[in-house]
């Protein structure tokens, strides 16, 4: 079993006593500490007005996510490790990045027994589970993606990081989990190319080819891994697409004809997808 959860950023809403007792287990010199103290005081200018919060760290503070990356391993993982761990049936395990995480179960009985107490957990120190991301997820292949009992199919994909990940046969016919570009991020990324080409579409074309070079860079060294690269291919594809749409709007008087955007394509080529990691040969 997996569960799929995501924690709402509450993080301006932790008392600074218990911020401060985390960070003890973890700062012991003491000038340190003292910049942190005043670096949580120095507080925060918000539409002009100067803020003093009593709680909290500041968002979009370059020291946040750092401070709540603390705060959190001592909620969550410390807690999963030495309390939950110990309890359970079955071995798990709880991947972390940030505020998002997924735990994994081999027994049914002990996510539900997890899952219970979870929000108790995280409720004591100020945060909440995301009502909509937190959810059981059977991820157990079935190569008739039904249960044993003949009921409904078992829900074989979850998204996490920006992938979803799903069971699919290699090459060599094996059953492997892919991670694939998840439908919200790969949407996301064609709205950014599009807004984008849409700002810069009566600039030269050489500098257009070069701000899309860059997206395109960008995206492929997150999402370039193994088995993505029929997402990535799409990508690049659409990313033509809207380019030559907003070329076509550079002037009102003739249209760019997709004979004269190959062309233009052959000078300034969108750079093709790159995997950074590969399958390992069996």
């Amino acid at each position: 079993m997996g569960a799929d959860v995501d924690v709402r950023k509450y993080f301006d809403s932790i008392p600074f006593a218990d911020l401060r007792s985390i960070l003890a287990r973890r700062v012991t010199d003491g000038v340190v500490r003292r910049m942190i103290d005043k670096w949580l005081k120095a507080g925060v200018l918000d539409e002009g007005q100067l803020l003093y919060p009593e709680t909290g760290t500041p968002q979009g503070g370059v020291l946040s996510p750092i401070l709540s990356n603390v705060y959190l391993h001592h909620v969550l993982d410390v807690w999963f490790a030495e309390q939950v761990q110990p309890r359970l049936r079955g071995p798990s395990t709880l991947v972390r990045y940030c505020d998002d995480f997924v735990i994994l179960f081999a027994y049914k009985d002990d996510a539900d027994r997890v899952l219970t107490v979870l929000g108790k957990r995280l409720d004591k120190y100020g945060l909440q589970l995301h009502p909509d991301k937190t959810c059981p997820v059977d991820f157990r292949h079935r190569p008739a993606h039904r249960s044993a009992e003949g009921g409904e199919p078992f829900a074989t994909t979850f998204n996490f990081l920006g992938f979803t990940h799903i069971w699919v046969r290699s090459r060599w016919d094996k059953v492997v989990v892919r991670q694939l570009t998840a439908k919200d991020r790969f949407a996301r990324a064609l709205q950014a190319i599009d807004e984008q080409c849409r700002r810069m579409r009566h600039w030269l074309v050489r500098d257009q080819h070069q701000r899309l070079c860059r997206m395109l860079k960008g995206h492929y060294a997150y999402f370039g891994i193994a088995g993505n690269s029929r997402r990535l291919g799409c990508l690049v594809f659409e990313a033509q697409r809207r380019w030559h749409k907003w070329l076509k709007r550079r002037s009102r008087e003739r249209s760019l004809t997709w004979a004269a955007f190959n062309q233009i394509l052959a000078v300034f080529p969108l750079p093709k997808p790159r995997m950074r990691q590969r399958y390992a040969t069996p």
